[in-house]
């Protein structure tokens, strides 16, 4: 059986964490600390938190001066 993944911060079998955001059309991204995860899929993740920013990346912020008069 395969769990649903929702958002939320995930560890891999090998150690690595994987941060899942869902964007505005309500499709899930995943992005894998792991620099060299080859993208080939197929493994187990562990559920860590809800937040998909912990433990300490920075949340993605609008440009302070895009709205700027």
């Amino acid at each position: 059986m395969t769990a649903a993944i929702t958002p939320g911060t995930f560890r891999t079998g090998s150690g690595a964490l994987v941060h899942c955001t869902s964007r505005a059309d309500g499709t899930l991204r995943l992005e894998h600390e792991d620099l060299s995860y080859s993208g080939k899929g197929g493994e187990e993740l562990v559920k860590l938190s809800d937040d998909p920013y912990w433990p300490d990346i920075p949340r993605p912020t609008a440009d302070p001066l895009l709205f700027a008069d």
